[in-house]
């Protein structure tokens, strides 16, 4: 699998795509990734899975893991542009109601973008 990192254009949000499949061959390098993206200070991630085309269970274990790991760190995960087969393998496993998941990389950017101060007192 590849990851790719993609210039964003939303200040503290970090746009990843992933490329291929996510096994146990490369799970460890996909978190080390992350974390190093929270250490950095980018504790905002939207994942565009429209490439990952599989992912077996040490990749769904690990996406759980970090899903987990970010959110107790004050970070947040989105997953956007789900490839069929993996949208396909969310519903079925349920993980679909763990994780934040929508149609386009645009509406995920849209979900981590912190608000001002005034738009969240509505």
């Amino acid at each position: 699998m590849e990851i790719h990192e993609h210039p964003c254009n939303v200040e503290g949000v970090t746009l990843l795509t992933l490329d291929g499949g996510l096994d146990h061959t490369n799970t460890d390098g996909f978190a080390e990734k992350m974390e190093n993206l929270l250490q950095q200070g980018t504790p905002r991630v939207v994942l565009d899975l429209g490439r990952l085309t599989y992912a077996s269970s040490w990749g769904l274990a690990a996406l759980v893991r970090l899903h987990h790991h970010y959110r107790a760190r004050g970070g947040q995960i989105a997953f956007a542009n789900l490839h069929s087969a993996v949208a396909t393998l969310l519903r079925v496993t349920h993980l679909d109601r763990l994780f934040d998941l929508y149609p386009t990389v645009a509406e995920a950017l849209a979900h981590v973008t912190p608000r001002p101060a005034d738009e969240k007192a509505e």
